[in-house]
């Protein structure tokens, strides 16, 4: 235990590890909010004692609290410390605490389908609008990206380029609020994969909607584009219910 803190001080002490450090901090601590280890609206332990049992030096808890504050898990005070906020104020389109929250299977179900119901009110929205003011170029990267869903090698390799084809189609919107909507995507994609892997499922892609919806895009038809987008998200919420249903019998 004593090389391993020494190994970490030592780290700690190397700018170009800081980074790395401030990360792993982020990460344990911010695990350990969402597990309800630290609860809300609770005191945190003092900064000494947290950087004594991670091993690290105060200057790296810092920089990992003000990321956690940016991430709305924890707020400073002078005079009262760092306290853990309530839920309802956490930031939950941020990629990592999406992570954090998914790996929980308390919290898992009703958080994606909070997400899923998140995606059926706005990727309708972006196909249309992909289809109103996406260029072509734009338009031809869609397509590129449903030709790697068909050619995909394995079952990663076609969610990653099912990611693809839905980050071609934000970009195609040219909306930077949009786009930042796109990490959420990705999150809940892989959540469907990791889901489907578990019960030996197809990870469904459905690559003749995504062809259809990247055809109304082409013919600059909205209206299509959304509803195509709209029976293409229907089925994933089939799909993930069926997977679900899967899951229980198997246990």
């Amino acid at each position: 235990m004593k090389e391993a803190l020494a190994r970490r001080k030592a780290a700690d002490a190397q700018p170009d590890r800081k980074v790395s450090l401030v990360d792993r901090v982020v990460d344990d601590l911010g695990t350990a909010i969402v597990q309800g280890r630290y609860p809300e609206e609770t005191h945190l332990p003092v900064e000494a004692t947290i950087s004594a049992e991670l091993g690290v030096s105060r200057n790296v808890l810092r920089e990992a609290i003000k990321l956690l504050s940016a991430k709305g898990l924890v707020r400073t005070d002078r005079g009262s410390g760092m306290t853990v906020l309530p839920r309802k104020e956490w930031n939950y389109l941020d990629p990592d605490l999406l992570g954090w929250s998914l790996s929980q299977p308390a919290l898992n179900e009703d958080l994606v389908d909070e997400l899923n119901t998140l995606r059926e009110l706005v990727e309708p929205q972006v196909a249309a609008m992909a289809a109103r003011v996406g260029t072509t170029i734009e338009i031809l990267r869609l397509f590129e990206a449903y030709e790697m869903m068909e050619k995909a090698p394995n079952k990663l390799a076609g969610v990653e380029a099912d990611i693809l084809f839905h980050r071609r189609m934000f970009e195609a919107c040219h909306n930077k609020m949009l786009l930042s909507l796109m990490q959420t995507v990705a999150v809940v994609l892989r959540s469907n994969f990791s889901l489907a892997i578990e019960v030996d499922l197809a990870a469904t892609q459905y690559p003749d909607d995504h062809l259809l919806v990247a055809e109304a895009i082409q013919r600059r038809d909205a209206d299509a584009a959304r509803a195509v987008m709209t029976t293409l998200l229907e089925k994933n919420r089939n799909n993930l219910a069926k997977m679900r249903e899967m899951l229980r019998q198997k246990t």
